[in-house]
C-alpha cells in the first residue's frame, strides 16, 4: 500500500506587511504569539505567522479540526510535532510534518512517514561554493565541480544542499546531524534508495527544494504537490478562527483523504 507525502508551498509578496495579518493572529497559541513578537524584522514575523498558518490550516483539514486547535510541542532539537493532546479524538492515522521557508518562499511537507523532511533555498548567483569542503562529501564536490556552466553548478549545489537539510531535519535533529557525515544521492528529480526516498523539484524559477521521507518495508512513496495561494490561505484562516468547536461540530469540515 503506497504512503502519500504531500507538499504544499507558498509564495509571499515583499509587499506583504504585518499588519494586514493581524486579524489571523488567533491562530497562535500564546508561546507562538511570543516568537511572533520577538522577531524585530518584519518579514520575519510575516514568514513565522505565514509558516504556522500554512501548517494549521493543511493539518487541520486533514483532522477536522479548527486550524486554532492544532497545537505543536518540540524535541530537544526544535522540531515540531503534532500535539496530539488537544486533537486526540481527531487523529485516525499517524501524520507527520515538516516547514521549510527562504526569501519569501515556504514550503510544507505533510505525511503518516514519522521521519519526513523538506528543506527550501533560494538560488542565489553568487553561490557560496567555498563551504562545500564543511559540508559535502568528496564524492558530492565533485558531483558539483565536474557540471559544465555556472547554472549548472549553482543548481546541482542547491539539489545537494536542500537533500542534506531535508535529511538532517527527517530525522529530527538538525545541524548537531554532521552533515559530512552522509551522503545523499547524485540523480536528479525523484531517488529511491534502501533508506530513503528523495523528490528534489523546482516550485518556481529561483527557488530549489527537496522532500526525504523514509522508506518503510516496501511500501510505495507517492509525492503529490500543491500551490497555496496568500489570499486563498488567509480567507480560509479568517474564517475558521471566528467559528467555535462546537459550531465547526455542527456543520463539519471536510477532511482531506
Amino acid at each position: 500500500m503506497g504512503k502519500k507525502v504531500e507538499i504544499y508551498w507558498l509564495h509571499v509578496d515583499e509587499e506583504v506587511q504585518p499588519a494586514e495579518l493581524n486579524s489571523c493572529l488567533e491562530v497562535l497559541d500564546q508561546e507562538e504569539k511570543a516568537v511572533y513578537e520577538r522577531y524585530r524584522v518584519d518579514f520575519k514575523k510575516v514568514e513565522f505567522l505565514l509558516g504556522r498558518m500554512l501548517l494549521k490550516r493543511m493539518i487541520g483539514q486533514k483532522l477536522g479540526v479548527l486550524p486554532q486547535e492544532v497545537r505543536f510541542i518540540k524535541n530537544e532539537y526544535g522540531k515540531l510535532f503534532l500535539d496530539s493532546r488537544n486533537v486526540a479524538g481527531s487523529i485516525k492515522r499517524p501524520l507527520f510534518f515538516n516547514l521549510s521557508h527562504s526569501d519569501r518562499m515556504l514550503v510544507c511537507a505533510i505525511s503518516e512517514i514519522e521521519k519526513t523532511g523538506i528543506d527550501v533555498e533560494a538560488v542565489k548567483k553568487d553561490c557560496c561554493f567555498e563551504v562545500m569542503r564543511s559540508v559535502f562529501v568528496p564524492k558530492e564536490i565533485a558531483y558539483v565541480e565536474q557540471q559544465g556552466t555556472p547554472s549548472m553548478k549553482r543548481e546541482a549545489f542547491y539539489q545537494l544542499w536542500t537533500r542534506k537539510e531535508a535529511v538532517m531535519k527527517a530525522l529530527g535533529k538538525g545541524f548537531s546531524l554532521p552533515p559530512l557525515s552522509f551522503s545523499v544521492p547524485l540523480a536528479r528529480g525523484r531517488v529511491d534508495e534502501q533508506s530513503f526516498s528523495y523528490y528534489t523539484f523546482a516550485p518556481m524559477e529561483g527557488y530549489m527544494v527537496s522532500a526525504v521521507v523514509e522508506r518503510e518495508e516496501e511500501s510505495e512513496i507517492l509525492y503529490a504537490v500543491e500551490r497555496v495561494a496568500f489570499t486563498e490561505l488567509k480567507a480560509s484562516i479568517l474564517m475558521h478562527i471566528r467559528q467555535t468547536p462546537s459550531e465547526l461540530r455542527q456543520r463539519g469540515i471536510e477532511r482531506v483523504k
